[in-house]
């Protein structure tokens, strides 16, 4: 157990102020150390959370100082309590100079029991889950590939690992603060259940093998590049995390430069923020479905880049439901948690959100999040990329004009020769395409082509 958390002070002042929901709970004190774990259960088999302890339900702050031993029955009744078991992360970040406990609930392979029963998030609340819903989640589980990446392969033990793939990721974790100081390479191999009995597992092999694509040929990256008249393909193989690494390389080294207007000065940017596409790469191969023999595809094109991944959204999530807060279902929670601590993903839950954002913040087009060919593919639109299925109208003004350009509707009119109204339908449809932002209200409002 760490003294400190060094993520430092705004990202729980953010989680303060979103207030309680499926995978956030305030708690003033351990006193309900049962409901506790109830909870915990309830988050680990819906993707992962953070319990807050000394943190009133309206989120004023009041502190926690824990009695004699309480923490260590927290931790073994949580441990005692849980089926399988839920292996929490404790931590006393400071707020407002008071001292709080969180508990970070790590994403796992549920249905969770709590005491034999199951538990769901709805909302804020904890709830009892029926013996229906939970024959039916854990069938899911057994038939899914977060079963997959759980069993081990006959003759894959130990001595198959890369031994300085495993220490870097211990380093990497130690220095993210997610893992005590002192955690060793093998213990953690162990904790994270990526071994058992000597024998690794699917996600063993693929996150620390030495050759992954031996036992498992599928676990592959194909990207190609269309730029033009130019195309280059590679194939991106061995080790999931390297894998990331190789394919956002692999897009940084065919991004062009675009000189964008900014007021009355220009500045040089890439095509897409960087940090958008790792996290479309690093979803894709987090959550795609290892049972299937496709591999993650990556194409970039003069319009977009196109990352698909073999597998379904589980439910509940929906395409619509990524553009909002939504629980996180992990497909694969061992691999997700790997990630995770390594600083690859963040908070379980918000990769969409994490991509929408940077894409706005760069003033590029919005995402495209669909469900297709058996497999969830997502779009990000190059900036200043025009579709060719506009209007002539449409098309014309916008190959007159560059992104970061900002205009009015009375100057929009006034370029294509039509009445206002039409002009204002011709805008909005722009907007609807992710082509155009507004910005300002009333007589205040400007356009801004992306």
């Amino acid at each position: 157990m760490k003294n400190e958390r060094q993520d430092g002070t705004a990202n729980l002042n953010e989680l303060i102020a979103n207030g309680e929901q499926s995978n956030i709970e305030f708690k003033t004190t351990l006193s309900d150390r049962k409901r506790i774990v109830e909870t915990v259960a309830a988050m680990a088999s819906l993707g992962g959370g953070v319990v807050l302890v000394g943190v009133r339900p309206d989120g004023r702050i009041a502190g926690f100082v824990p009695g004699e031993g309480e923490i260590e029955r927290l931790v073994q009744r949580t441990l005692a309590g849980t089926d399988p078991k839920v292996y929490v992360n404790l931590t006393w970040p400071s707020l407002d100079g008071r001292r709080l406990l969180r508990i970070d609930v790590p994403p796992g392979d549920g249905p969770h029991l709590a005491f034999g029963r199951a538990f769901y998030r709805s909302g804020p609340a904890t709830v009892a889950m029926s013996r229906d819903e939970y024959e039916r989640r854990l069938l899911e589980r057994l038939r899914g590939s977060s079963g997959y990446e759980r069993v081990t392969l006959p003759g894959y033990g130990q001595g198959d690992l890369d031994q300085e793939a495993l220490r870097r990721f211990t380093g990497l974790a130690v220095a993210n603060g997610r893992v005590p100081s002192d955690a060793t390479s093998e213990g953690l191999l162990e904790r994270l259940h990526l071994c058992r009995d000597g024998r690794l597992n699917h996600a063993g092999l693929l996150l620390f093998g030495r050759d992954p694509q031996g036992p498992i040929p599928q676990a592959t990256l194909r990207a190609r590049a269309r730029r033009g008249a130019d195309t280059v393909h590679e194939a991106v193989d061995g080790r999931i995390l390297e894998q990331i690494d190789a394919a956002a390389a692999f897009v940084a080294r065919n991004l062009r430069t675009l000189a964008v207007r900014e007021g009355i000065r220009r500045r040089d940017r890439a095509e897409l923020p960087l940090a958008a596409v790792r996290e479309v790469i690093a979803n894709a191969i987090a959550h795609r479905d290892y049972r299937s023999t496709a591999p993650v595809q990556l194409e970039l094109n003069d319009d977009a880049l196109v990352v698909w991944n073999p597998g379904e959204l589980p439910p509940p999530i929906t395409p619509a439901l990524l553009r909002e807060e939504h629980p996180s279902v992990p497909t694969n929670p061992l691999l997700a948690r790997v990630m995770y601590l390594a600083g690859y993903i963040e908070q379980w839950g918000t990769g969409t959100l994490r991509i929408i954002e940077a894409m706005r913040a760069d003033d590029c087009p919005e995402p495209l999040f669909k469900v297709k060919n058996a497999g969830v593919q997502v779009t990000l639109p190059l900036l200043g990329r025009i579709p060719t299925d506009l209007t002539p109208r449409q098309l014309g003004f916008l190959s007159s004009s560059q992104p970061g350009d900002v205009f009015t509707t009375v100057e929009y009119a006034r370029q294509t020769a039509v009445a206002g109204r039409t002009a204002l339908l011709d805008i909005r449809g722009l907007v609807d395409r992710g082509l155009v932002r507004k910005e300002g209200q009333g007589k205040s409002t400007r356009w801004r082509r992306l």
